[in-house]
C-alpha cells in the first residue's frame, strides 16, 4: 500500500508545534528547576530506629511497652535519667513478634532525621558515617479522634468511633513528637493536624469570595510540607495526605504549561491529518 502524500497546510501546522513544543518544553523545565532551586531549602532523611535498647549522644536509650496503674497501657522512653511516658493510642489487636516497635508501628515510629538538601545518597551516607550532619532523634505518634473535627457532620450526625471511622476522619488525626535531645532530655511539640487538602482549601476560598468574607488560610497547627515533622508524620499515616496546591512547582510554570499542552495537541492532529488517507469517493 503506498504512503499517502502528505497534505502541506496540516504538515506545517504540526511543524509549527514541533517548534512551539521545544520551546515551552524547555521554558518550562527551566522555571521548574529554578523554582525549585529557589524553594526546596531542606530534604530530609530518615532512618527508623528497630532496636528498642541502644546509645545515642552517650546516653542509654531503653523503650519498653509497659502497663501502670494509673495511666493504662504506656511507652516509656528512658534517655540517660531522664523518661517520658506516651499513652497508647492504638492498641494491638494481636501480638506481633518484632519488639515494641513492631507492635505499636500503626500510630508511633522512632526515627533519626537530617538534612540532605544539596547532597547526593552517596555524599548523604558518607557524610553520616563521618558524623559531619546534625541528626535528630524523635518519636512521632498518631492519635485518631486526637482533635475536634474541622466541621460539623452531615446534618449534624456524629459517626461512631471505631477502627473504620479512624482511619477515615484524617483531620480528626492528632501528631505529636517528642525529640531526644543532644544535651538530655526531651523537647515535645504537639497536636499538629493532618493538611488539608489543596482543592478543599481552594474551595472554601471561592466561597468566601463569592460570599465576600475574607480569604481563608491554612490552619497554621496542620502539618507543613518540607518541615522534618511532615516527613516524620508519613510514616504513621495508612496513606499519603493528596498534595497541597500552595508548593507545586507548576504554578511557577505561567503561560509555558498550556502553550506546552497545545503544541502536544497540535503535533498530534497535524501529523494525523497530514498522513490521512484520501477519502474514497463513489
Amino acid at each position: 500500500m503506498a504512503i499517502p502524500k502528505p497534505r502541506p497546510v496540516p504538515l506545517i501546522i504540526a511543524a509549527v508545534s514541533l517548534a512551539m513544543l521545544l520551546v515551552s518544553g524547555y521554558l518550562l523545565a527551566s522555571r521548574v528547576r529554578d523554582y525549585n532551586q529557589r524553594s526546596v531549602n531542606h530534604l530530609y532523611a530518615y532512618i527508623e530506629v528497630v532496636n528498642p535498647t541502644f546509645e545515642f549522644m552517650g546516653r542509654e536509650i531503653r523503650v519498653t511497652d509497659e502497663h501502670d496503674e494509673a495511666l493504662g497501657h504506656i511507652i516509656r522512653v528512658r534517655y540517660g535519667q531522664d523518661e517520658i511516658t506516651i499513652p497508647v493510642s492504638i492498641e494491638a489487636r494481636r501480638n506481633i513478634p518484632g519488639g515494641v516497635f513492631n507492635q505499636n508501628a500503626d500510630w508511633m515510629r522512632m526515627l533519626f532525621c537530617a538534612d540532605r538538601a544539596g547532597l547526593t545518597r552517596e555524599e548523604f551516607e558518607a557524610r553520616m558515617a563521618r558524623d559531619e550532619i546534625d541528626t535528630r532523634l524523635v518519636i512521632v505518634t498518631r492519635t485518631p479522634f486526637g482533635l475536634a473535627p474541622r466541621k460539623d457532620g452531615v446534618f449534624g450526625l456524629e459517626q461512631e468511633r471505631n477502627e473504620s471511622t479512624a482511619d477515615v476522619r484524617r483531620d480528626q488525626w492528632r501528631f505529636d513528637f517528642y525529640e531526644l535531645l543532644p544535651d538530655g532530655g526531651f523537647e515535645v511539640q504537639t497536636s499538629l493536624r493532618f493538611p488539608e487538602s489543596g482543592a478543599s482549601l481552594l474551595r472554601r476560598q471561592n466561597n468566601a469570595k463569592l460570599k465576600g468574607e475574607p480569604i481563608p488560610q491554612r490552619d497554621p497547627g496542620e502539618l507543613q510540607e518540607r518541615t522534618w515533622q511532615y516527613g516524620a508524620a508519613l510514616k504513621v499515616m495508612p496513606r499519603p495526605p493528596a498534595i497541597t496546591f500552595e508548593n507545586q512547582a507548576l504554578r511557577a510554570a505561567g503561560w509555558t504549561l498550556p502553550v506546552c499542552s497545545a503544541s502536544v495537541l497540535g503535533l498530534m492532529f497535524g501529523i494525523f491529518f497530514a498522513f490521512a488517507p484520501a477519502r474514497v469517493r463513489a
